[in-house]
């Protein structure tokens, strides 16, 4: 193994893993570079059913590669597929000099086929993202280079490797990069049409503990963000490109800087007053958000309206377990309370299958996202990610699953769990089926919109005549005429239009919440059928 050091970064050459080695020519300085974002299986935030109904084609844009398309050296030919969407011919694989990928577990299946094509076609191939960063000597098998960690700082130096004919199999980027210093991401290389919503980036890591979470392991508990001015400049970019729709900010914790979330917030206010608003804003969020009232009435006021919150259970023997210990400062139902009135709708993220998880851990998970009122609540099966404290844990007590072939967190758990697997399987199936019955669906989404108080300066969006009319027809014709939950779906119709009908910002929210059921009532109902045939011996 050798290693040599690249701009303070470690960058690692991996000899002893598996490998096709190859005599590749130089790149040259002026290469094709064919940019692939592979495929996800259908999941919960996938909102397929959702997408069935919009004019658009995919949720959220591959914001990796287009930050790395803006590391790439200008004379670098780039080209991007979206798997969402685009097909991927021979043709486009034969036209590259070298393929690059990046992607996350949950997409390893068509990562690992894009990969064997290229292969096979005989073309040169470079992976990085959250998978390569967590599993990347398994990824040397499939690719022919594989990046582990950060490549802000360090790709020039990677591209100068391929361009010149000694580029590495393994690069492990060791050091967490100054985001200060990355640039504003490639958006003119999408299709902006294709999408609901765009992703920008102010952070990276979370100062927290949680011993599931991998983003600790690969980004740091010290996070580190851009300025407000980058921000800034970037939303002025997606503006000029004619963008005018949701904005996601994508942090995992956005106020895991709490100061300097505050300080972009407040930069936001104007710039979005300025511009007559042409953005609604979201992002994640710990859950101690409710303690700080300045904070979300910034967030409110600068236009962001929703925020995802990592509830993750009641028990608080379970959160104990999992050193969520953020979570136990204070009552989860007062919190997401608090953060409702002060104009932030909430979503949130559950899961059961901890080791202090009983057989009642599924009823008091339904009860809580009921008394909650939280619509959007992803219930989910406990994993142990490569790379997390839990992951290490269970590997030294002999309990991982080697074979285990789980993607998402309604596959069987990656490790022998307490509960038994069919009690798990067939609890969280249950909990799907009643949560997101048609009928406690929307009437959850009716309590939830009761329960927000949107801040006066919130602006709802403002589409064309022409997209509202659309989106209607299909709605109308989807969901009021052909979908089993007609009934349901009429009724919470007729009740927002009478309740908001003076209230754009609410009834802007009970729409998305109503095109949204036919994504989450579909998925749940077909979840939790593929739970019980798991669950079956």
């Amino acid at each position: 193994m050798s290693t040599r050091p690249v701009t303070g970064h470690t960058l690692v050459r991996d000899t002893t893993a598996l490998e096709v080695l190859r005599d590749w020519a130089p790149l040259g300085p002026a290469p094709r570079v064919l940019m692939v974002w592979p495929r996800f299986p259908p999941s919960f935030w996938g909102f397929e059913g959702m997408m069935r109904i919009l004019p658009e084609k995919a949720v959220m844009p591959p914001l990796g590669l287009i930050t790395v398309a803006a590391l790439c050296p200008a004379p670098w030919q780039l080209r991007l597929v979206d798997r969402a969407f685009d097909t991927l011919p021979d043709e486009d694989i034969l036209w590259a000099d070298l393929v690059m990928v990046s992607a996350m577990h949950a997409q390893r299946a068509d990562a690992w086929e894009i990969l064997a094509r290229c292969r096979a076609l005989n073309r040169r191939t470079i992976i990085g993202g959250p998978y390569a960063s967590s599993e990347p000597e398994l990824l040397l098998e499939h690719a022919d280079h594989v990046v582990q960690g950060e490549v802000d700082e360090c790709f020039t130096d990677i591209a100068h490797d391929l361009e010149v004919g000694r580029a590495k199999r393994l690069y492990r980027v060791t050091n967490k990069p100054d985001l200060t210093r990355s640039p504003v991401p490639r958006f003119d290389l999408l299709r902006l049409e294709n999408y609901a919503s765009m992703s920008v980036q102010f952070s990276r890591g979370c100062p927290f503990q949680c011993e599931f979470c991998d983003i600790i392991t690969i980004y740091g508990r010290k996070p580190r963000t851009k300025t407000a001015e980058q921000l800034i400049a970037e939303l002025d970019v997606l503006r000029q490109f004619n963008w005018r729709r949701e904005v996601f900010v994508v942090d995992d914790n956005f106020i895991g800087n709490r100061r300097a979330a505050l300080k972009l917030v407040q930069a936001i206010i104007p710039w979005q007053r300025r511009h007559e608003y042409p953005f609604i804003l979201h992002t994640e969020a710990s859950i101690d958000l409710a303690a700080h009232p300045d904070l979300m009435d910034a967030m409110a006021e600068a236009n962001f309206m929703y925020v995802f919150i990592g509830v993750e259970t009641p028990s608080e023997a379970s959160l104990r377990e999992a050193l969520k210990l953020q979570n136990l400062r204070g009552d989860s139902l007062t919190h997401i309370a608090t953060i409702l009135k002060r104009g932030l709708w909430v979503t949130a993220g559950f899961i059961v299958g901890f080791d202090s998880d009983d057989a009642t851990i599924f009823s008091r998970q339904t009860a809580f996202i009921e008394q909650a009122a939280i619509p959007w609540a992803m219930t989910g099966v406990l994993q142990a990610p490569p790379t997390t404290a839990l992951y290490e844990r269970l590997a030294r007590a002999g309990r991982l699953l080697p074979d285990s072939d789980a993607t998402t967190n309604f596959s069987a758990p990656n490790f022998k769990t307490k509960l038994p697997t069919d009690v798990l399987l067939n609890g969280l199936g249950q909990m799907l089926r009643e949560l997101y019955d048609p009928e406690r669906f929307f009437a959850r989404g009716l309590r939830s919109l009761e329960s927000w108080m949107p801040h006066p300066a919130q602006v709802a969006p403002h589409p064309s005549w022409l997209y509202r009319a659309r989106v209607a027809l299909s709605s109308l014709w989807h969901q009021g005429v052909r979908s089993d939950y007609r009934g349901s779906y009429w009724r919470f119709l007729g009740t927002a239009l009478w309740r908001w009908r003076n209230d754009p910002v609410r009834l802007w929210r009970a729409t998305v919440l109503l095109l949204s059921a036919h994504h989450f009532l579909c998925y749940a109902q077909e979840t939790a059928d593929d739970l019980y045939q798991k669950a079956t011996p």
